[in-house]
């Protein structure tokens, strides 16, 4: 087991890639959130359900349970953003985690590029559940963009 633990939510693959890339670099332990009921993946349901969920701040059920993070000492945290927020799976994250005396990183993926909202969120989740941010970053399409995403990935980890 790792001092490290990458946990995140993906929904297109985009944020997976980016998490795998990260735990292979840290040689960390990584777990990928499941929602009970999934999220389309396409068209405008795709945006519609999931930009509702994040702007009324529902808790969508997991596919079993998160892992202990007692034996960790950094949470590496990523979602996609929606809505310029991070994935609502995050809001049931952050519901049921306690991240005291935890250092913590976030990264954020979006397809237009902003996800500093989102960041700000999150850091401000963080904080809130008792952790210590050290270092965020962000991607813009890292399927589409890999040269680009592995570069931000290896300063991303270089950091930490």
């Amino acid at each position: 087991m790792s001092d490290t633990i990458v946990i995140y939510y993906s929904l297109e693959g985009n944020v997976d890639f980016v998490a795998k890339k990260i735990a292979e670099n840290l040689g960390a332990d990584i777990f990928r959130i499941e929602t009970l009921k999934e999220y389309p993946k396409k068209g405008l349901l795709k945006f519609f359900h999931g930009g509702k969920d994040v702007v009324s701040g529902v808790k969508p059920e997991f596919k079993g349970e998160l892992p202990s993070l007692e034996g960790y000492d950094k949470i590496i945290i990523g979602a996609p953003v929606w809505a310029a927020k991070p994935a609502a799976p995050l809001n049931t994250f952050f519901d049921k985690v306690n991240l005291s005396g935890k250092k913590c990183c976030a990264f954020a993926s979006s397809a237009g590029g902003n996800s500093k909202k989102c960041l700000e969120i999150m850091a401000a989740e963080i904080a809130k559940k008792g952790g210590t941010v050290e270092a965020c970053a962000e991607f813009t399409n890292p399927l589409k963009k890999p040269e680009a995403a592995l570069k931000t990935i290896a300063e991303f980890t270089g950091k930490l």
